[in-house]
């Protein structure tokens, strides 16, 4: 349990108490925050719901920010709620400009449009006024559009900042010159106030109207604000967004790196500086840009504030100079979340292994008696077959009496392949997947593939090793009916069924399948994981796949990027990036 000891009982509210001055109502996965969640949702006047509330008053500050931005998200499952709105109408006049600007927020959800808008009229209070109108532009009010308009005239700039930015729109493209320069007019003194703490959006004002400009698809004018808003003449702050809002076009754009690179590589070459820092942030966000601005960021591999980053970088572009940086991250523990990727694009792009060999042994080394390390494992798997020297450590992992997950050493010596085969007597005591599959990558033994595969179903729907095994046969020999049939049988699953197999059904049958893998394989073309796959095929197939190529081009031409879902922006643009590589390869080799 990570939450209070008790919390079952109405009759005792100390676990209520407990959970909100320890902030635990507001972590997901806590047993308070989910009783509260639950209590409320079978009943949201209930006996809870009032006990919440007398928190709303409560002298301590900390209580009052918790109770309230725990009902403003209460609120995200609850329209419509005179209970909470009639304890959020006070609150916009406390000493908290935290707990006024949430209040207002939750005022605007819960008790509609008109009794916010007569706070907003009654209100002489910017934080509350602005958080208000913030509410209430999303979506417009229409009824209240003349009220709105008048706000563009405001005294404070925050205020008409917002509702100006509300009212582009794409049927009055004339306006947008004058609306834009409105914006810019008062964009200085709305930076930090926007996106304060309590507000409901964490967007700066340069990442609204950057947000405007993508959504209207304004791709020029969003190319030239940047380069305006990121002129040495501006103040830094000032500049800071117009950075924003090129990792705003970035992300939507697939041209926007080639136009912006050059400007923000320009940055680098500032002094230490917030600005400098978010150049170089927006920069290694992007494959594209990483590679545009490849000298830019080689020359700031020493620089103890940017080093990492542009290690990283370099490193996912596969560009050889980062290797001793990330090696020496690597020794020193680095916890950066894309390292392993960067290891693995530099041995992709041929870089000498000896010295990331020889770290990832010494990490390993240096734990003899616990599991595996993730970020060693991983690097010697990326270097495969030149990673050889490596295979005493993996095989010590193995007959250690810690190791109760030997998966990742028995997956690197796979990936080593026939140097690792010292550790087959071992392997073959592992009755797991992932040693069949290691056995078979080191002995090339067809036997070791053959009995696995007549232990498992005819028909199978789920099975990623017989997928794995099948192609390997599919590659370096023949399959038996009863094979086909298994390979048949997955191809049939949607998924990675399916994909995991069309490069062996592709291999076995030949032209007679292209008629169904050009019918099943288009769908995952704009999937992040399984794009690329298909492309594989598709590209193997070399002319049969040229009824496809109308699909590609289509991919390949468009400005925007590609809608994925990873639910992280910056790896999204990444993914987009490589699929659009992948599709422009692809299509080079179908072509012919």
């Amino acid at each position: 349990m990570n939450g209070p000891a008790q919390v079952s009982s109405f009759g005792d509210w100390g676990w209520l108490e407990a959970g909100i001055v320890s902030g635990d109502v507001l972590v997901p996965g806590r047993d308070v925050r989910s009783h509260i969640f639950d209590g409320v949702k079978a009943d949201r006047d209930g006996v809870l719901t009032r006990r919440l509330l007398t928190f709303a008053t409560d002298p301590r500050l900390s209580v009052r920010r918790t109770v309230y931005a725990l009902l403003d998200q209460l609120c995200f499952q609850i329209s419509d709620w005179p209970l909470v709105a009639d304890a959020a109408e006070p609150a916009l006049r406390d000493v908290d400009p935290q707990v006024r600007r949430t209040a207002a927020t939750l005022l605007a959800d819960t008790a509609g449009s008109d009794r916010a808008m007569t706070a907003l009229n009654a209100s002489s209070d910017p934080v509350a006024r602005i958080a208000l109108v913030d509410a209430l532009i999303r979506p417009p009010v229409s009824r209240h559009r003349a009220v709105l308009e008048r706000l563009r005239s405001d005294s404070v700039a925050a205020i008409r900042l917002l509702v100006t930015i509300a009212t582009f729109s794409r049927d009055e493209s004339a306006a947008w010159p004058a609306l834009d320069a409105a914006v810019r007019a008062d964009l200085e003194a709305s930076i930090g106030v926007l996106d304060a703490p309590g507000s409901r959006l964490s967007l700066t004002a340069g990442q609204r109207w950057a947000l405007a400009l993508t959504g209207l698809d304004r791709e020029q004018d969003c190319y030239a604000w940047v380069q305006r808003l990121t002129d040495p003449a501006e103040s830094p702050q000032v500049r800071l967004e117009g950075v924003r809002m090129a990792v705003a076009a970035m992300r939507q754009w697939r041209a926007a790196p080639g136009r912006l690179t050059p400007l923000l590589s320009a940055l680098l070459r500032d002094k230490p500086s917030e600005v400098r820092s978010a150049a170089l942030r927006a920069v290694v966000a992007s494959l594209t840009a990483s590679r545009l601005a490849a000298d830019e960021l080689a020359a700031v591999l020493d620089d103890a504030e940017l080093s990492a980053a542009a290690t990283i970088a370099l490193g996912c572009v596969g560009d050889h100079r980062a290797a001793p940086h990330l090696v020496r991250l690597m020794l020193s523990g680095s916890d950066e979340p894309r390292l392993a990727e960067a290891f693995r694009a530099v041995a992709r792009a041929g870089a000498d292994p000896q010295a990331p060999v020889a770290a990832a042994r010494q990490v390993l080394a240096a734990l003899p008696d616990s599991c595996a390390p993730s970020l060693p494992m991983r690097v010697l798997a990326a270097f495969g077959p030149a990673a050889a020297a490596a295979v005493p450590e993996l095989i010590a992992k193995l007959e250690g009496p810690e190791n109760d997950t030997p998966d990742s050493a028995i997956y690197v010596l796979g990936r080593i392949g026939p140097a690792a085969a010292a550790a087959v007597p071992l392997l073959r005591q592992y009755p797991t997947q992932g040693a069949t599959l290691a056995l078979v990558h080191i002995t090339s033994d067809r036997a070791v593939a053959d009995q696995y595969l007549a232990r498992r179903q005819t028909e199978l729907r789920r099975d990623r090793t017989a997928s794995a095994l099948l192609t390997w046969l599919a590659e370096h020999s023949e399959l038996t009916v009863r094979q086909h049939r298994q390979l048949r049988s997955l191809f049939r699953t949607r998924g990675f069924g399916q994909l995991g197999t069309a490069g062996a059904l592709w291999l076995h049958e030949g032209p007679a399948a292209a008629d169904e893998l050009l019918d099943a394989l288009p769908a995952y073309l704009s999937d992040d994981l399984y794009g690329r796959k298909a492309l594989q095929v598709l590209t193997a197939m070399g002319s049969h796949a040229r009824p496809i190529l109308d699909r590609l081009d289509r991919i390949a031409a468009s400005r925007r990027r590609v809608g994925l879902h990873i639910g992280d922006d910056d790896a999204e643009m990444r993914a987009d990036e490589m699929l659009l590589a992948a599709t422009i390869a692809a299509r080079k080799q179908i072509a012919g």
